[in-house]
């Protein structure tokens, strides 16, 4: 079991190996890029680093310390090495919002994450659709930092984010869930955080639970039926954590619901077959469900295990335990974002957090199996994992 790590200097500058036992992580606070090693990669790393050529080690990649997939992998640790990482999407700079460009009298101006956002909606039959999402958010009287729009084209509608396009739309059913998008956008580009995931978070007692899944894998439908068996919901998404406390924003945003949930969900939800019913462009149908304001925690939650699920009728119940480096590789997997300006500190404390804190990969065949599993976790130290 890893409960810590040991940091080695580089010859990069400001960049660092981590040690987590016999694998690692590769950290440049220079670029605020990170990447995990094996055991084989630690090695490969450790001995360019030291001054080998790709030539001496591609002789030991069919034996030995250096067994790795292929030929370029140890051109990428050996580009690692000298300080280059692969080339990573980051979030939007939007332009500052000036306020004197705008006057509209189909506005709302509400906060989220203490961002004002001033939101300008459309009118008449759209405005259900426009105002769904932020149904649950407080309204503000400070001035706005963010402003949403909604403006019609031609063949349809152009979402705006401080006057910048930010997609186009063609069907009405489709602008609350542009208007979603665009505001978890805003919140990865100007919400306070030192990482975010691409994840729900619920808590239940002391205990905080980030529900971790690839897309379409049924993490939103498990965060909403565990709130209505009494968790409460941090979010949907994203889960904006903060390395000080190790805890998880509170956001007042709604859980997003694919059209095959609603069955399994409506004895729970009944106001799901009431909701508007959004329109993916893929045309899958979405509905937005709100949880009772107070299921919402009024200050962030500490987290506690880090749960990747996944919905698998055809198959038994399991968990199993990651180690540190898995966890890590998953999160990544899943989108997971580093502030923009993070330390080496903060890094530091975010290797530590996952140093300590229990995860799991959790398969389940219904969502009462899914929350008796979770109740078992909740509390439950780390397991000691290969």
């Amino acid at each position: 079991m890893t409960n810590n790590f040991e940091r080695i200097a580089t010859r990069s500058p400001r960049q660092w190996l981590y040690l987590l036992g016999e694998e690692g992580v590769v950290y440049s606070e220079a670029q605020n890029r990170f990447a995990g090693l094996d055991a084989a990669g630690v090695a490969a790393y450790r001995a360019f680093d030291a001054g080998a050529s790709l030539s001496d080690l591609r002789g030991f990649t069919d034996a030995g310390s250096f067994a790795l997939a292929s030929d370029d992998g140890l051109e990428t640790i050996h580009t690692l090495s000298r300080g280059l990482f692969p080339h990573e999407d980051l979030p939007a700079d939007w332009p500052a919002f000036d306020p004197s460009k705008y006057d509209s009298p189909r506005t709302a101006n509400i906060e989220i994450h203490g961002i004002p956002i001033l939101l300008e909606y459309l009118p008449a039959t759209a405005k259900d659709l426009c105002l769904d999402y932020f149904r649950n958010c407080p309204p503000t009287t400070r001035p706005a930092r963010c402003h949403l729009s909604i403006q019609p084209i031609e063949n349809g509608w152009t979402i705006y984010v401080n006057g910048r396009e930010f997609f186009p739309l063609r069907r009405k059913e489709q602008l609350g869930l542009g208007l979603m998008h665009a505001t978890r956008s805003l919140l990865y580009a100007e919400g306070e955080y030192d990482v975010a995931f691409h994840a729900a978070m619920v808590a239940h007692g002391s205990s905080g639970v980030m529900l971790c899944a690839p897309r379409e894998s049924g993490k939103s439908t498990l965060a909403a039926y565990l709130v209505s068996q009494g968790f409460d919901l941090l979010t949907d998404e994203p889960a904006l954590l903060d390395l000080d406390t190790s805890s998880v924003a509170s956001l007042r945003l709604p859980v997003s619901l694919k059209q095959g949930s609603w069955p399994f969900l409506q004895q729970e939800w009944p106001q799901l077959t009431l909701a508007p019913i959004h329109v993916r462009s893929d045309s899958t149908q979405i509905c937005l469900l709100h949880p009772p304001v107070y299921r919402y925690p009024e200050r962030p939650q500490r987290l506690t295990s880090i749960v990747f699920s996944q919905y698998t009728p055809s198959s038994a119940e399991q968990i199993e335990s990651l180690s540190p480096l898995r966890t890590l590789s998953f999160l990544t997997d899943g989108g997971m974002l580093l502030a923009r300006h993070i330390t080496q500190d903060k890094f530091e404390l975010f290797l530590q957090l996952l140093c300590i804190t229990p995860s799991y990969r959790m398969r389940y065949t219904s969502l009462e199996e899914a929350r008796t599993m979770l109740h078992g976790l909740c509390g439950r130290p780390r397991s000691p994992v290969e």
